[in-house]
């Protein structure tokens, strides 16, 4: 069997789910969109809901139908522009969905009347992310649509910040443009459950409203000051420890060259597994318990690392390319800063070949 493998704690997911909910003193939507940030949508919504998770957030009607039908109860929101095509399974398997389009709200009320089931629905409100949402200020004529539409429960109401954790004046002018929007639905006699911050926004508790939404926070980052465990380990194990003498060139295109004899070895995982390749020659890999760097360019489906300092470092030793070895840590943040880009896309970037492992905290 490969020996790369990704381990996923649910523990610790649960765990950081458990802290959100404490030092917020929320609801917790636990977004699991894009199979949990790569994480499992399912193994991760089972230990979230042992751990009192207040409902789900995910991006599109296949993956809250996928939780429903792994048993999934609680409340479950897409996230997402709606699938008119999937409205009836969506209403008859009791998600609620975003809505900003009159055109959506009049599909929805045919066909809750018609299957005789009441519609879930969150009002989205684009308070100045400008990507979906019905605009703050022009609400009238889809609220007056609303009020025609009796099998179309407006269960909640959302938006999202656009730079909640950089730009204050910008946040600010968005928490109140929501509150403008919210002054009108109530003023049509709505009540629905308000929701805006995500991560980056939840510890600020003027911008809690009713619910955080835990997303990247749940698996391990992205909120200072909250005591958050990083959930995934990347290890594997070498298939090649070679000696190449000073002077010699690792890999493609000769990106790296020997200044002394050097002790390398090979690893099965590449850019095809998710790795990313630009962490050729810039970032570290653990073999017991220290540091070692990545030399050359990351292959498809190898890279090498420099062992000649560990030189107790043999081929039935775990290689850690994402967590924790004895006292030192390789963390997605790490990688991401070295990848020129976000701990998200390390965390949810694993291809299905990288065999996944989860602990079962139930």
């Amino acid at each position: 069997m490969r020996p790369t493998k990704l381990t996923i704690s649910t523990a610790a997911i649960a765990a950081n789910l458990r802290e959100i909910a404490q030092k917020t003193q929320s609801p917790v939507m636990a977004v699991v969109k894009a199979d949990a940030y790569g994480h499992g949508a399912v193994p991760v919504a089972r230990a979230c809901q042992r751990a009192g998770a207040a409902g789900f957030a995910v991006a599109t009607a296949e993956e809250a139908l996928e939780l429903r039908k792994a048993g999934i109860t609680q409340p479950i929101l897409v996230l997402g522009a709606p699938d008119e095509e999937l409205l009836e399974a969506m209403i008859s398997a009791d998600i609620s969905f975003a809505l900003f389009g009159e055109s959506t709200l009049l599909c929805a009320q045919s066909i809750a009347a018609a299957v005789q089931k009441q519609a879930r629905a969150h009002l989205k409100v684009d308070t100045g992310m400008r990507r979906i949402g019905a605009c703050w200020n022009a609400l009238d004529a889809l609220l007056d649509a609303w009020q025609t539409c009796p099998d179309v429960r407006m269960e909640g109401v959302f938006s999202h910040f656009a730079a909640a954790d950089g730009d204050e004046e910008f946040t600010r002018t968005q928490a109140e443009r929501f509150d403008a929007a919210l002054a009108q639905v109530r003023a049509r006699g709505f009540s629905p459950l308000c929701h805006m911050a995500a991560s980056s926004a939840m510890a600020n508790p003027a911008l809690r409203y009713d619910a955080v939404r835990a997303g990247i926070a749940l698996y391990g980052t992205g909120v200072p000051g909250f005591s958050l465990q990083y959930a995934q380990e990347l290890t594997t194990r070498a298939v090649r420890i070679a000696w190449i003498q000073a002077g010699e060139t690792v890999g493609y295109g000769r990106t790296f060259t020997a200044a002394r004899d050097t002790r390398v070895a090979t690893l099965p995982i590449g850019y095809g597994d998710g790795y990313p390749r630009i962490l050729g020659n810039r970032a570290d890999v653990l073999v017991r318990g220290k540091r070692v760097p990545v030399i050359g360019r990351v292959c498809m489906d190898m890279l090498m690392v420099d062992i000649t300092d560990v030189p107790e470092a043999g081929m039935e030793d775990a290689f850690t390319l994402m967590g924790a070895q004895g006292g030192e840590r390789i963390s997605p943040d790490e990688l991401a800063e070295r990848a020129q880009t976000i701990p998200y896309e390390i965390m949810l970037g694993f291809s299905p070949r990288v065999r996944r492992e989860w602990d079962d905290e139930g």
